[in-house]
């Protein structure tokens, strides 16, 4: 494990941390070729799951806390490791082909195959405490853009619908009050 963890921190701490700085946004799906086989690089800033500010930490393989890698064709349950001691940044990747592994439980960080065609999004989502989940989608996979939307835990509508609802509340008691 040890190896496997130095290689990504190694490969992607670099790369995670620029990304990270430019998007606010704690899930970053992001890849380095175009090619139908090419690998997606997932990185998640998730400083609370540093657990052991000694040790290079883990997130995705336990009940609690679970990263799910999806394509239009399939999808995997993942592991992320963190890329250095004491960063609470974890990154992987998925390696996109004609087949998806079968993973006992999880696989990952970096021994993934995930089913896909050519223009599928990739979706990544990350289900922590108490089953809140942090989802991103990266679509447009062609050469030069590749867009990132994250949709927090309650969808991008949440404090609309709170907002309406304190709205109608208002009005109702106005019109109570002019009734009366």
């Amino acid at each position: 494990m040890s190896s496997v963890a130095d290689a990504c921190a190694q490969t992607h701490f670099v790369a995670a941390q620029d990304t990270i700085s430019r998007n606010a946004s704690p899930i970053v799906i992001y890849r380095d070729s175009y090619s139908p086989t090419s690998l997606v690089h997932i990185v998640i800033n998730a400083p609370d799951f540093n657990s052991n500010p000694y040790a290079i930490d883990t997130i995705g393989d336990d009940s609690e806390n679970k990263i799910t890698v999806s394509t239009r064709e399939s999808s995997i349950p993942y592991r992320l490791v963190e890329t250095g001691t004491d960063t609470g940044v974890f990154a992987g990747y998925v390696i996109l082909s004609g087949a998806t592994s079968v993973c006992s439980p999880v696989c990952g960080p970096t021994d993934g195959f995930l089913t896909s065609s050519g223009d599928d999004a990739i979706t990544v989502s990350f289900t922590y405490a108490q089953g809140r989940t942090i989802t991103s989608t990266s679509t447009g996979f062609t050469q030069g853009k590749n867009t990132n939307q994250t949709i927090p835990e309650f969808g991008p509508l949440a404090s609309l619908v709170a907002t309406i609802s304190i709205i109608g509340s208002i009005m109702y008691s106005i019109r109570w009050n002019k009734i009366t």
